[in-house]
């Protein structure tokens, strides 16, 4: 009798975790675009034709893309730094140590964090006392309960999950690969350019698109430094739900977030595939 190989017949490996997506992922995905094409009449696109011809409910979308792009880009340009330094200048033995610094601050809620820079960027806050002291004068920062602070906040979350993925590239690279380039006359940037973006670029674009999915989706930051002066779609989902409770139209939100989140990061995706073929070619 021959034997049994997980190799040839992965299925059995397979099948509970697809069970589990499809019973956690799948279904609740399908419930709710199911929900988001049932109107009072019956079935259609009219919930999505009503979202698009509301203009505060369009003008929320343009404004949690926006939060988002720019959230995404700047913590995008922090993780590099942070990365590199962690991966290439810090000795192996402490690497660890600097590392958990950087992820230090997923060990308390998301909420939380939100509200302590709430407190530090308040007109009566830390920096502001701060700045107090050492020039003798009171000072307005003006930046908590607007869009910049929302900005602030997020990209500082961005960056952290940014850094963990590329650093989970840059780290697998051969450093023999980088001295023999060295050796052979390669100067720093061309280091970079040729051999550690590359190579890291996965990690960066997963990164990227876990910060962008966190930004466009994200309730507490712009509800708590943002001041929902200025409401995301997050915000009117959640008060549509509190408020009218009514799930069609919370589902046409939230669908119309999955298909942009879908739209926004297909690019970076393709890329990528690319950047795959023509690798094993």
């Amino acid at each position: 009798m021959g034997t049994y190989s997980t190799t040839t017949n992965p299925w059995p490996l397979l099948l509970p975790a697809l069970m589990l997506s499809c019973l956690f992922f799948l279904l609740p995905t399908i419930n709710m675009i199911f929900l988001s094409l049932t109107t009072e009449t019956g079935f259609g696109f009219t919930n999505f034709a009503d979202f698009f011809s509301t203009p505060y409910l369009t003008q929320a979308l343009v404004r949690s893309l926006f939060l988002a792009l720019v959230s995404t880009l700047i913590a995008s340009v922090i993780s590099w730094p942070l990365a590199y330094f962690v991966v290439f200048c810090v000795n192996e033995k402490w690497r660890a140590l600097f590392l958990l610094a950087i992820l230090a601050p997923f060990w308390t809620s998301f909420t939380i964090r939100a509200f302590s820079w709430q407190l530090v960027l308040s007109d009566n806050g830390v920096i502001s006392w701060l700045i107090e002291k050492v020039t003798g004068s009171s000072v307005a920062l003006g930046i908590l309960y607007t869009m910049n602070a929302s900005i602030f906040g997020l990209a500082l979350f961005g960056s952290m999950l940014c850094t963990f993925t590329l650093y989970g590239a840059l780290v697998s690279i051969d450093k023999k690969l980088v001295e023999a380039a060295s050796t052979l006359g390669a100067r720093p940037y061309q280091l970079f350019r040729d051999i550690i973006f590359p190579l890291g670029l996965p990690g960066w674009l997963a990164g990227i698109v876990l910060s962008f999915i966190v930004c466009i989706g994200d309730y507490a930051v712009p509800t708590l430094l943002g001041g929902g002066l200025k409401p995301v779609l997050a915000q009117i989902m959640l008060s549509v739900l509190k408020g009218t409770y009514n799930l069609s139209q919370a589902a046409t939100i939230a669908t119309i977030l999955a298909v942009t989140v879908i739209i926004c990061a297909s690019p970076l995706m393709f890329f990528r595939l690319l950047k795959s073929r023509s690798a094993l070619q």
